[in-house]
C-alpha cells in the first residue's frame, strides 16, 4: 500500500513536471529567445517565499540579457507574454498596427468582480470608449480647477503637520507622510470624505488603503490561481480579485453616492461623474449608449486611489530628495514661484500651470519624473512657506 502511494505520487509529480515544460516550451518551439523553465519556477518561487525583489527587476534582468534581439518571450506562470526590445516594432505597435493590439487583457471573471471589471484599464472595445467619453470631461482644465480649493485644504494641512513635526523631531520620513497627504486628497477628491490621516495615524481609510497596494505571499498566490484556474472552479472556491479592502471603498463610494442624491455637493471628482449621469437621464437628451452606472462610477472612484496613492508619495519623496540634494534647483524654483506669489498675491491653478522652470522639472528636463501636477506642485508651495 505505501508503495502503490509512493508511485501514485511520483506520477503526479512527473506529469506535473512535464505539464509545466510543455507549457513552458511555447517560445522555444517558435525558436523565440526565453527564459528557461527553471528560471521561471526561481521567479515565482522567490516572489512567494522571500520576496526580496519585486517583480519588474526579474523582467528588467531578462530584457537586459538579451541585448541583440528584438525581442524575447517571458511567461506569467503559463500564459507565455512578449517584451519587445526593438524601438521600431514598438512604435509599430503602437502606431501603425495598433488596431491589431488595442484590445487589453481580462482580469476579474468571478462573479463578485462586477465593480472591479468597470476600472478603466480593464475594459475592451466599444465599452472602454463609452466610459471613457463619460470621464474625459472631467479632468479637464475647468473641471480641474473646481477641485483646486479641496486639494489646498489638504495641502494646508500638510504644511502645519510638517511644522509641527519640524519641532519634534530632527528628522522627516517623507513618503510616509506624503501617503498620507496624498489619502486625504484622493479621500477628498475621489470619495468625498474627510479621512484627516495626516494626524490620525491610526485613520481606517489609510489603512485600507496600504492594505489595497500591499504586496504579500497570500496575495502572490491568490493572483497565480486567478492567472490559471478556470472560472468555474474560482467560483467555486470564491477567489476573486475583489479584496476585502477593495470592498471597504466599494462600501464608502455607495454610500457617498446615496448622501449626493440627497443634495450633498462637494465640487469633487464623485459630483462630476454624478453630474455627467444626471445630464444623461434628462430628458431632453437621446438615451446614451453606455449608461453611467453605480458601479461605473465606484470601479473609477477605487482606480483614482490604485493609481495615485503610492505612485504620487513615491514621486514626491523622490522630488524632496532631489532637490534637497541639488539647492541651486531648489532655489532657483523657489525664486520662480515667490515672483509669481509677489505677483498675483497667491499661486492659483493657472499661475502654477504658467511656470515654465516648474513646467520643466514636470516634464522631464532636469532629469526627474513626470508625475501629477495638481498634488505635487503643492510641495513646491510648502518649500517657499518653509523655506526649507
Amino acid at each position: 500500500m505505501e508503495a502503490s502511494t509512493w508511485t501514485v505520487g511520483l506520477a503526479v509529480v512527473l506529469l506535473f513536471i512535464v505539464y509545466c515544460w510543455r507549457k513552458c516550451s511555447y517560445w522555444s518551439s517558435r525558436g523565440v529567445p526565453s527564459n528557461s523553465v527553471f528560471r521561471n519556477f526561481y521567479i515565482y518561487l522567490h516572489m512567494i517565499f522571500k520576496r526580496t525583489k519585486p517583480f519588474w527587476h526579474f523582467l528588467n534582468e531578462t530584457y537586459h540579457e538579451n541585448e541583440g534581439n528584438n525581442f524575447v518571450g517571458a511567461y506569467e506562470i503559463f500564459k507565455p507574454s512578449l517584451i519587445v526590445r526593438d524601438p521600431g516594432l514598438v512604435k509599430r505597435i503602437m502606431i501603425q498596427d495598433f488596431d491589431h493590439f488595442s484590445e487589453r487583457r481580462t482580469f476579474g471573471n468571478s462573479k463578485k468582480d462586477e465593480c472591479f471589471r468597470e476600472m478603466l484599464f480593464l475594459i475592451n472595445g466599444s465599452h472602454w470608449k463609452g466610459v471613457r467619453s463619460i470621464m474625459s470631461p472631467t479632468f479637464t482644465s475647468g473641471r480641474m480647477r473646481q477641485m483646486y480649493h479641496l486639494v489646498e485644504e489638504k495641502a494646508d494641512a500638510l504644511i502645519e503637520r510638517l511644522q509641527r513635526h519640524c519641532q519634534e523631531k530632527s528628522f522627516v520620513k517623507t513618503k510616509t507622510i506624503y501617503a498620507r497627504y496624498v489619502m486625504d486628497v484622493i479621500g477628498t477628491c475621489a470619495f468625498g470624505i474627510e479621512c484627516n490621516s495626516i494626524n490620525n495615524e491610526e485613520e481606517e481609510f489609510c489603512k485600507k488603503a496600504s492594505e489595497l497596494n500591499a504586496i504579500s505571499a497570500r496575495g502572490i498566490l491568490r493572483g497565480i490561481a486567478l492567472l490559471t484556474l478556470p472560472n468555474s472552479v474560482l467560483n467555486a472556491i470564491g477567489i476573486s480579485f475583489t479584496t476585502p479592502p477593495f470592498l471597504f471603498f466599494q462600501r464608502v463610494v455607495e454610500e457617498t453616492i446615496k448622501n449626493r442624491e440627497m443634495g450633498v455637493k462637494r465640487g469633487d471628482f464623485l459630483d462630476l461623474l454624478l453630474e455627467q449621469r444626471e445630464e444623461q437621464s434628462n430628458s431632453n437628451t437621446k438615451t446614451p449608449k453606455y449608461p453611467i452606472k453605480d458601479s461605473t462610477i465606484v470601479a473609477q472612484s477605487v482606480l483614482f486611489l490604485i493609481v495615485g496613492h503610492e505612485t504620487t508619495a513615491g514621486t514626491m519623496a523622490f522630488v524632496s530628495y532631489y532637490l534637497a540634494r541639488n539647492p541651486h534647483l531648489q532655489h532657483r524654483l523657489r525664486q520662480e514661484l515667490r515672483d509669481i506669489v509677489e505677483e498675483h498675491g497667491t499661486l492659483t491653478y493657472q499661475t502654477i500651470m504658467e511656470a515654465p522652470f516648474l513646467d520643466a522639472i514636470f516634464s522631464g528636463d532636469e532629469q526627474l519624473l513626470n508625475f501629477l501636477d495638481i498634488f505635487l506642485f503643492f510641495l513646491f508651495y510648502l518649500l517657499i512657506l518653509l523655506e526649507v
